[in-house]
């Protein structure tokens, strides 16, 4: 190309040129001087051109696995490979009127620094790294999985420890709930930060009958963390049928240009440790390990469970107002004869859930302005170790968004629940308990957004 430039400049310089020495026999005309002038200095023109272009620095070949990354199908842009690192303050207040309903015991407290590390790994993968700092916990990992970008049949795949699929709120971070924290049948079914799991996450999304549909299913070392204080004579997970495992299929339709819906389903199971007693022994307890921790016997828990979610926006005033109405409903399974171990002078008797539990939320926000929202949340929700005992409560949110990279919660919650009811010692003596929670959210840096 520059080749063939050079050549078409050299012909018409010397055309040029050799006009200019043709001997003037007629008087020329202000026209045919204006032409040659323009013809002159188009000349130069070219001329400068093609010197600019041989003097501009000729940028190497890109090796393939830059070309890849600009072609988009996959590995990292940055050639100094850094990730992206964001971090998430959780702020909480509680100015209960009868003392501190939170973990911790604390009036004001940060409850979680998130530090998230996010990169493609290379044209196959992707990482995503997130940390949990709190006073409580330390350090602890929340979230470390490897994600496969590129399997065949539009598959992907995760390995090691993530959010479990399990219901629509758990697999959302606490910070980025729209309540202060997690409806009460997750907290007592799940955890009270929600269930992870570390293992293997396959999911696929298809749509056969012209809606789309998510099928996700995981496999896990176990189902839910290991009591303080317990053990069993052998790991519960020692089996493979004592792996936790779960499954979700979630279905989504678009009602209109405003308004959409998500129906789900989901499960999980596995073998868990539950209290036993020893009849004759000090205090009940049965023999205890080095440590102090109390013999445990492994049960099968499993929870199943239906969630259901409408959103509105107006195309409009989709800045100004929205509404999102969303429930779930679980049902906690409970072996309750499992194998007892055979201990010399006591009766070993099963102190685990007495019978199945069953528990609800239901939820609604409304937006009432560009950056305020008024949401309020009914709980049900019966306790497994007690027959006939059951907690209620109702709360109500009001939620302020400075910008998307800050929020400020404040919120009133009546709960009561039955005298045989256990759990939640948190709530203190009284059965019937008045919660007013602050909370302030941050993030800093390009935080990954959750799941839709």
């Amino acid at each position: 190309m520059r080749v063939t430039l050079c050549v078409a400049a050299l012909l018409l310089i010397g055309a040029a040129t050799a006009s200019a020495q043709q001997p003037d026999t007629t008087a020329r005309g202000d026209s045919a001087a204006r032409a040659d002038s323009i013809a002159r200095a188009d000349s130069i023109r070219i001329v400068r051109e093609l010197e600019r272009i041989q003097n501009e620095p000729r940028t190497p070949a890109q090796p393939p696995s830059t070309q890849l990354a600009q072609g988009g199908s996959a590995g990292p842009t940055n050639p100094r490979l850094l990730p992206d690192v964001s971090a998430v303050g959780d702020i909480v207040g509680d100015l209960s009127p009868d003392g501190a309903t939170e973990e911790g015991g604390d009036r004001f407290a940060v409850r979680e620094i998130e530090l998230a590390l996010q990169a493609a790994v290379d044209p196959y993968f992707r990482g995503d790294i997130f940390l949990g700092i709190n006073d409580l916990e330390k350090v602890s990992i929340e979230q470390a999985y490897l994600t496969a970008t590129a399997l065949p049949g539009g598959y992907e795949a995760r390995i090691g420890r993530f959010l479990m699929p399990m219901g629509k709120q758990n697999t959302t971070h606490r910070h980025d709930l729209h309540t202060v924290e997690y409806p009460w049948v997750i907290q007592s079914f799940l955890g009270a930060e929600g269930a992870t799991g570390t293992g293997v996450w396959v999911s696929k999304i298809f749509a056969p009958f012209g809606f789309y549909q998510e099928i996700q299913a995981t496999a896990i070392d176990r189902f839910g963390e290991r009591p303080d204080g317990v053990y069993t004579e052998e790991p519960v997970n020692r089996k493979l049928s004592g792996l936790g495992y779960s499954a979700r299929l979630r279905n989504y339709w678009d009602l209109s240009e405003a308004s959409n819906i998500e129906l789900s389903a989901s499960a999980v199971t596995g073998r868990r440790e539950q209290p036993i007693v020893c009849g004759a022994l000090p205090d009940g307890v049965c023999a205890a390990d080095g440590d102090g921790n109390a013999l445990a016997v492994a049960a099968r828990q499993s929870v199943i469970g239906a969630d259901l979610t409408f959103r509105w926006r107006p195309l409009r005033q989709g800045l100004y107002e929205s509404f999102i109405l969303q429930g779930e409903v679980m049902r906690q399974l409970n072996e309750r004869h499992p194998a007892l171990p055979a201990i010399s002078g006591a009766t070993v008797e099963y102190a685990g859930p007495v019978r199945d539990a069953t528990g609800a939320y239901l939820f609604a926000r409304y937006q009432i302005t560009r950056r305020t929202y008024l949401g309020a949340r009914g709980d049900w929700l019966q306790d497994a170790f007690a027959e006939d005992a059951s907690l209620r409560a109702g709360s109500a949110y009001l939620e302020f968004f400075p910008s998307e990279f800050s929020k400020l919660v404040a919120a009133f919650e009546h709960v009561e629940r039955d005298a045989a009811f256990t759990g939640f010692a948190e709530l203190g003596p009284d059965r019937t308990t008045n919660r007013v929670l602050l909370q302030a959210t941050f993030a800093l840096g390009p935080h990954k957004p959750h799941p839709f």
